[in-house]
C-alpha cells in the first residue's frame, strides 16, 4: 500500500515540503521571527542553565568589589536588595507575557505600542548592549590567557572571539548542553578560591556587613550611587529573560518562575556581587583576573577565568543575534537570519576589543541604563495598564508587519520623552540624588507617557485595520476574532 506521502497530489507535496523548510528555518533561527510551537518549548532547567551563565560572569564579582569601596557594604547591601525586587517585578511581568505569547523581547515591543519600524531603535540598542557586554567579556579572557602565553593582543582577540562561533552556532540546544557541562568546573574552582581565602584570612571578615572603606560615600547618598549603577541591569535583564522564557510553556511559567526568574537573579545580587564584595576585602583589590590568580595559582585562575567568561559570552552572542534576526527583515533583509547575526556580532567584537571598549565602558553603560528602563516602562505599562487594566487592546500581541502600524507613536513618543527627560537630569544636575535617580525619573516619565497616548489615541495607532476587533472602540462587532490566535 502506498504511503499518505506517496499518495499525496504533487501540489500538496510542494507545499509541505516547502512548510517544512519554513520550520527548519524558524528552528535554526530559535524563532527569532515568529511565536515558539509548543513542540519547541523546553523546561525550565534550561533557562536556568543559560541565565546562570549571565551570572557567572566576573563583570558582576568586579563590580561587587567596587560597589563596596564607592559606597560601602551597609549601602551596597541595601541597594542589592531594593534593585533586586525591581528587577524581579518587571521581569515576572515580561517574560510571564513572553511565555504566554512564545515571542523575543523585540517581537513583544513591535506590538505593544512601538509598531514594525519603531521597535528597530529598541532593538539596535539591546542587541548593540550585549555587543558591547561580549566585547568587554572577550577582553577580559584576553588579558587571562595573555598571562601564560605573551602574543600580541590583537591575536588574543580574533582568537577568543572565534572560539565562540561553533558554541553559539546551533542557538540554544547547544548552548544548554555547554553551559550544564561547565557548571561543575566553574563551581570547583570558585569553590577553591573561596576556600583559600578564608583560609588565608582566618575566617568570614567582619566587614562583609558593616565595612566603610576609605573615601566611600555611605549613608542615602551610597544607596542612590548603586541604584544608579544598576539601573542598566534592571533595565535590560527582563527583556534577556524574556527571550529565554519564551521556550516555557505558558501554563507551566507561575510555577516555575522561581527557576527560571527568581533563582537567576538572586544568584547575581546575593551571591555574585556580595563574593566580590568578599574577596576585595580580604584580598585588598578589586579586580577578579588579579585576585583569583593570587588565591588558586596562575593555571586553575587562568581556567576559572575561562570558564566564566564563556559561559557568559555564549549567552551575550546569542541574545545579541537573536534580536538583530528578529529586526533585520523589518529594513528588508529578512535573509539575514540568526547564525549571519552571530558572524556579524563574532566581528563587531573583535573590533570593540582591538579598540578597547573595556576601557571606555563607563560612560557608555550609564546612558544605557537610562534608554534601558524608559523601554522596560513602555512595555510594562502596555502589559499592565493598556491591555490588562485599562483593556484598550485585548488579544494575541500582533508582532507582523502588514497587521501592525510601521509606526506606533504610543510607545515611541513616551520612550523618547522618558529618555530625553533622564539624560537631562543625568548630564545637567548637580544635585546628587537626582542625577543618581534620573534613570528612574525616565522610567516614571516613558509610564505615565505611554498610557496616556494610548488612552488618548484609544488604540487606534496600534493596527494597520481601524476596525481591528481587538481594539476597545470596536469591540462590539466580530468579537470572535479577539479570540483568534495569530500565529
Amino acid at each position: 500500500m502506498a504511503s499518505n506521502i506517496e499518495s499525496m497530489p504533487a501540489q500538496d507535496m510542494s507545499l509541505h515540503a516547502l512548510a517544512a523548510a519554513h520550520a527548519n528555518a524558524a528552528e535554526h533561527d530559535d524563532y527569532a521571527r515568529t511565536r515558539v510551537p509548543e513542540h519547541a518549548k523546553r523546561g525550565a532547567g534550561a533557562v536556568l542553565s543559560v541565565l546562570v551563565g549571565f551570572v557567572t560572569a566576573f563583570f558582576f564579582v568586579l563590580v561587587g568589589g567596587l560597589f563596596l569601596n564607592k559606597a560601602g557594604a551597609v549601602s551596597t547591601w541595601i541597594a542589592l536588595a531594593i534593585s533586586f525586587v525591581l528587577l524581579i517585578v518587571l521581569t515576572l511581568i515580561v517574560s510571564g507575557t513572553a511565555a504566554r505569547e512564545g515571542l523575543t523581547a523585540e517581537l513583544l515591543t513591535r506590538g505593544t505600542g512601538f509598531g514594525a519600524v519603531g521597535s528597530v531603535l529598541t532593538t539596535l540598542i539591546y542587541a548593540g548592549t550585549f555587543v558591547i557586554y561580549a566585547g568587554t567579556e572577550g577582553q577580559i579572557l584576553a588579558r587571562s590567557i595573555d598571562q601564560i602565553w605573551d602574543l600580541p593582543d590583537k591575536v588574543w582577540y580574533v582568537f577568543v572571539a572565534l572560539i565562540f562561533l561553533p558554541m553559539a552556532w546551533n542557538g540554544i540546544r547547544s548552548m544548554t548542553r555547554i553551559l550544564t557541562w561547565t557548571v561543575p568546573v566553574y563551581l570547583v574552582l570558585l569553590v577553591w578560591a573561596i576556600v583559600n581565602a578564608w583560609n588565608t584570612h582566618g575566617g568570614m571578615p567582619s566587614g562583609m556587613f558593616s565595612a566603610m572603606p576609605e573615601g566611600a560615600v555611605g549613608g542615602a547618598l551610597g544607596v542612590i550611587a548603586i541604584i544608579s549603577a544598576l539601573s542598566g541591569t534592571v533595565g535590560i535583564n527582563p527583556f534577556e529573560a524574556a527571550d529565554y522564557n519564551r521556550f516555557i510553556r505558558a501554563s507551566e511559567f507561575r510555577r516555575k518562575a522561581l527557576i527560571s526568574v527568581v533563582l537567576p537573579y538572586a544568584l547575581l545580587f546575593f551571591g555574585a556581587m556580595p563574593l566580590g564584595m568578599y574577596f576585595t576585602l580580604i584580598t585588598k583589590s578589586a579586580d577578579p583576573s588579579i585576585y583569583f590568580i593570587g588565591l588558586i595559582g596562575l593555571l586553575p585562575g587562568v581556567a576559572l577565568a575561562w570558564v566564566s567568561q564563556i559561559r557568559v559570552n555564549l549567552t551575550n552572542i546569542h541574545v545579541s543575534s537573536v534580536a538583530f534576526a528578529s529586526g533585520s527583515e523589518i529594513v528588508g533583509a529578512k535573509w539575514l537570519g540568526r547564525r549571519f547575526w552571530v558572524l556579524a556580532v563574532t566581528a563587531a567584537t573583535i573590533a570593540l576589543m582591538w579598540f578597547d571598549v573595556l576601557g571606555n565602558l563607563y560612560a557608555f553603560l550609564q546612558w544605557t541604563g537610562i534608554f534601558l528602563l524608559s523601554w522596560v516602562a513602555c512595555v510594562v505599562a502596555d502589559i499592565t495598564v493598556v491591555r490588562g487594566w485599562l483593556k484598550i487592546v485585548t488579544g494575541p500581541i500582533e508582532y507582523r508587519n502588514s497587521h501592525i502600524r510601521r509606526y506606533n507613536p504610543v510607545g515611541i513618543c513616551a520612550l523618547l520623552a522618558g529618555n530625553l527627560t533622564a539624560s537631562l537630569i543625568w548630564i545637567y544636575s548637580s544635585d546628587p540624588v537626582w542625577n543618581g535617580l534620573s534613570a528612574y525619573v525616565g522610567f516614571a516619565v516613558a509610564f505615565v507617557l505611554h498610557v496616556a497616548l494610548a488612552i488618548l489615541t484609544k488604540g487606534r495607532t496600534y493596527f494597520s485595520d481601524p476596525g481591528d476587533p481587538r481594539l476597545a472602540v470596536n469591540r462590539g462587532a466580530a468579537t470572535s476574532d479577539v479570540e483568534q490566535t495569530y500565529a
